[in-house]
């Protein structure tokens, strides 16, 4: 069997797809990439596997009405996107509710889901990747209606997303430096978040500067991601202090990996979860900020996305399809 058009040898597998790829322009990543080479690349390694590919270049509020339009399309059964944690975050659940394959290529600052499946954070590395991908299934979580794939939190991260948006910035770079300093006005300031929280064995009274649900529990060791996202959990993560030392502390074990070996942070596994506030809260889900009218219930959906992933992963970060 010849190898394709990428140097990568075709290997016998499912039917071959026709891809609806969306690049997201405006992707903090690939403000800067190579976008021709990029397109080359995901033409090459998809076509490699024997799919074929659809492919659209947007930004701004084309963003959306795409990505709505790929998932709702007949003639496509699976959505590529390339973008950052956000958008990755929309195309998973468009592609959920419709029975598509996700397929991903990370272009924005952290690319958490990207790291999930065992990408390279590269894009083109990562558009090169999809040659040697297969089909598997991952959980998607879901607070209320709204799905999202890396987690849900009050307190100390939206308020960073939106005290860092507050600051003008045209870069990744000044992004970056705009998110350093909200990050040191929380820390001397911290927030406080007052609600009911249910993880199964009844509702009790929490206040913490910072709250955190994920789509399966976070890893250690690195960035706040799952490791496996086939375990049909919500990891719960609770900041019991408030003091500006011990929240300095978690912002540098959230970089290094130790955060959760600091005592004030409390861990815990549910299947479902509810918060209850009798007022809206201010979330962060994947990134983007949010107003949620309590209470909210967060579940988990285990095997319900199909996902394009990588084959020589050596953590078991996805399951394979039935």
């Amino acid at each position: 069997m010849a190898p394709g058009p990428s140097g990568v040898k075709p290997r016998p597998g499912p039917a071959p797809r026709r891809v609806a790829a969306v690049i997201n322009a405006d992707a903090s990543t690939l403000k800067t990439a190579d976008i021709d080479a990029l397109e080359t690349a995901i033409r090459a390694a998809l076509g490699a596997g024997g799919h074929t590919v659809d492919l659209a270049r947007c930004e701004g509020a084309e963003l959306v009405a795409t990505l709505n339009e790929a998932a709702g399309s007949a003639e496509h059964d699976a959505v590529l996107i390339a973008g950052g944690d956000g958008t990755v975050s929309l195309a998973a659940g468009l592609c959920a509710q419709a029975g598509k394959t996700l397929v991903v290529v990370p272009g924005g600052n952290m690319n958490l889901f990207a790291r999930s499946l065992g990408l390279p954070l590269d894009p083109l590395a990562a558009a090169e990747a999809l040659g040697r991908a297969e089909t598997r299934k991952v959980d998607i979580a879901y607070a209320g209606d709204r799905p999202f794939i890396h987690e849900l939190s009050l307190g100390l991260h939206p308020e960073l997303i939106e005290e860092r948006d507050r600051r003008r910035y045209g870069s990744r770079l000044g992004k970056l430096v705009g998110t350093a300093r909200a990050a040191l006005k929380l820390i001397q300031r911290p927030p406080h978040v007052r609600i009911w929280l249910d993880t199964g064995d009844g509702a009790r009274a929490v206040d913490t500067p910072g709250l955190a649900i994920s789509n399966n529990m976070l890893g250690s060791g690195h960035l706040p991601y799952a490791d496996r996202l086939d375990q049909g959990v919500l990891g719960v993560y609770v900041v019991t202090s408030d003091r500006p030392a011990d929240v300095a502390a978690l912002a540098t074990g959230l970089q290094t990996g130790t955060w959760q070996e600091l005592d004030f942070v409390r861990c815990e596994r549910a299947r479902s979860v509810r918060v209850m506030r009798w007022r809206s809260m201010k979330a962060a889900i994947d990134g983007e900020l949010v107003r949620l009218e309590g209470p909210v219930d967060i579940r988990i959906a285990p095997g319900a996305l199909s996902v394009l992933a990588p084959v020589d992963r050596s953590v078991g970060a996805v399951r394979q399809t039935d």
